[in-house]
Order: C-alpha cells, then sequence, then structure tokens
C-alpha cells in the first residue's frame, strides 16, 4: 500500500519526536540520576565508607576530583568547565545537525549529555566532581562518567557495525 505525501511526512515527524524524546529523556535520567547518587553520597559521614558491594571488585566509597578523568587536569576547574560546555554544545550540534534515524544513537547522544552535565554542574558549584563508584585496579567514578563511557561505548559499536554492513554489502555486489 503506497502512502500519500502527508502520511510520509507525518510519520516522519513522530519519528524526530520519538528520537528527540529519547534522547532528551535519556540525558535528563541520567542527570537526575547522577545528581541524586552524588548527593545520597554526601549526606553519609566518611567513616560510612567504604561499603563493599563485590568483595576485592567493586565499593561504594567518596573522593572529590578537582579534575578529569585519572587525575588529569587537576585545580583546573575553569578550563574543565569551559571544555564541558564546549562538549555539550557539540553534542547538541551532532543531535540537530546529523539528525541520525538510530535510537541506540540517540539514546547514546542523550547518555553522554546527561553524564556531560551532570559533571559540570557540579564543577560549576563545588568546584570539584564526587565520586564514589570504586571499581579496584582501576579508578574511582560517577554515575555520569559511567554512562558518558556508556554512551561512547554504543556510538563505537554503531559505527563498528554501520562499517562491516557496508564492507559487506561492498562485497557483495
Amino acid at each position: 500500500m503506497m502512502q500519500n505525501k502527508k502520511e510520509t511526512k507525518f510519520l516522519y515527524l513522530l519519528s524526530n519526536r520519538a528520537l528527540n524524546f529519547t534522547f532528551s529523556l535519556s540525558a535528563f535520567i541520567i542527570l537526575v540520576l547522577d545528581q541524586l547518587s552524588k548527593y545520597f553520597i554526601s549526606l553519609k559521614p566518611e567513616e560510612y565508607f567504604p561499603v563493599t558491594i563485590i568483595p576485592k571488585i567493586l565499593y561504594i566509597t567518596r573522593v572529590t576530583n578537582s579534575g578529569a578523568s585519572f587525575g588529569m587536569f587537576q585545580n583546573k576547574t575553569n578550563v574543565l568547565i569551559v571544555i564541558s560546555i564546549i562538549a555539550i554544545i557539540l553534542i547538541i550540534v551532532l543531535k540537530v545537525k546529523l539528525n541520525i534515524k538510530s535510537f541506540f544513537y540517540n539514546l547514546a547522544l542523550g547518555f553522554i549529555l546527561g553524564g556531560a552535565i551532570g559533571n559540570l554542574i557540579d564543577r560549576f558549584l563545588y568546584g570539584e566532581v564526587t565520586d564514589f563508584l570504586h571499581l579496584v585496579y582501576f579508578a574511582v567514578f560517577n554515575v555520569a562518567d559511567s554512562f558518558i563511557v556508556i554512551g561512547f561505548g554504543i556510538i563505537i559499536l554503531i559505527i563498528i557495525r554501520s562499517y562491516i554492513k557496508k564492507d559487506f554489502l561492498f562485497k557483495n555486489k
């Protein structure tokens, strides 16, 4: 059955709205989870920590970090705020300009945006970020960091999948 132009345009707009909703909702949920988790961690006295989640693997602790990942750029809060704002703008530009019609791409960008805003809020208000998930032999991080990494992981998988699909199509011609 052939669709007329009005039906096609309606489905296109509906699709865009659903993807925009996915992007916005995922960013909002990650932002709220990040801020709430940091808030509740900050309520506990220092002697409460560490809390064992998985012995010798995962603990809940509380540390503040005035730098970026793995302790880089310590006490460079203003630089990190500027970098965060630029990253947030780039995420929004990627969303709007590329307009990729993929649920997982929009979900991933929302994860990255929510995490970036969460850490930006901490840097702006407190001059540092609260980290509390301690993965032994790796790092101490937070919900925002986790979803930034998960979001980038999803985007990398999308790119790899797209490359494999494209390579497969070209080989079979």
